[in-house]
């Protein structure tokens, strides 16, 4: 009975390896047409494909709307963070443009003077000492020395009293230190007439220059230079403007109250007067 079951069994599967290997050989063939039992394979292969992938793919697509909702948060967040970044970087743009117009401003007042200049700029100045003094990036490895002029691009400003390595200290016009030596003229019709700076009067804010001769006929609008008589200051600085002219105590002399063409409360960017030999001898 075994034997002829295995006998059997061994039919069977000699019976199905050849209706397999028809199989391939007839689907192998130049065909033009598929026959029923192809299609309705490959249609059932296909479904069970379909339903197999079904689970995956909605697993997949379920974890990539997962992570692209977090990378939606995220880039939401660095979005946001920018916009509130944008007054600042607004800020910064104006300022690095006025800078820039400071700078070719300087550079241009700079340029049309007969003597040389140092370019520098301010960088410490302390609020108890706001119209005294500050120091400003340029020292004597840049050639700068005790005594001479700072100006800004509108005029001048103060005088260096200390000039480190690669620092200087500048006392400024509204100090008596940068007072001293500080000789002007006053062009009046293209005249000049010469003074004195005595002091600064703070109530007032403005420069008051004595010593002027009677009778000079000095008006309100008249520019005042430096005269490059005394110190080291060369001629022809601009120092600032004359608001009002009057008698002195004792009738002898006129006093002139200047107002200053330098802004005193806003500097930034400044230049160092070089006087020459020459100039000194002129």
């Amino acid at each position: 009975m075994n034997r002829l079951f295995n006998r059997n069994r061994m039919l069977i599967i000699l019976f199905g390896i050849i209706i397999l290997i028809l199989l391939i050989g007839f689907s192998m063939s130049n065909r033009d047409s598929t026959t029923r039992a192809e299609q309705f394979t490959a249609d059932a292969a296909a479904g069970s494909q379909m339903i197999i992938n079904a689970p995956f793919d909605f697993i997949g697509n379920l974890f990539g709307t997962i992570s692209r909702s977090f990378n939606a948060v995220e880039e939401n967040e660095t979005l946001r963070g920018q916009l509130d970044m944008l007054p600042q970087m607004q800020a910064d743009i104006e300022r690095l443009e006025s800078e820039n117009a400071e700078l070719r401003e300087a550079m241009d007042v700079s340029s049309k003077q007969s003597y040389e200049s140092i370019n520098a700029r301010l960088i410490s100045r302390s609020h108890d000492q706001w119209l005294n003094s500050f120091t400003i990036d340029k020292g004597e490895t840049d050639g700068l020395a005790t005594g001479m002029a700072v100006m800004t691009p509108e005029g001048l400003i103060g005088t260096v009293t200390r000039a480190n390595g690669g620092t200087s200290f500048v006392e400024m016009l509204t100090t008596s230190v940068s007072q001293n030596n500080l000789s002007v003229e006053i062009l009046h019709d293209g005249t000049p007439v010469y003074g004195n700076v005595q002091q600064y009067d703070s109530d007032r804010n403005l420069l008051v220059i004595e010593n002027i001769k009677n009778r000079s006929g000095l008006s309100s609008g008249d520019e005042v230079y430096t005269s490059g008589l005394v110190g080291n200051y060369p001629e022809g600085l601009l120092v600032g403007t004359v608001v009002e002219v009057e008698n002195d105590e004792y009738g002898l002399s006129q006093n002139a109250y200047v107002q200053l063409a330098s802004n005193a409360d806003d500097i930034d960017v400044v230049f160092v007067i070089e006087r020459s030999p020459e100039s000194m001898e002129e």
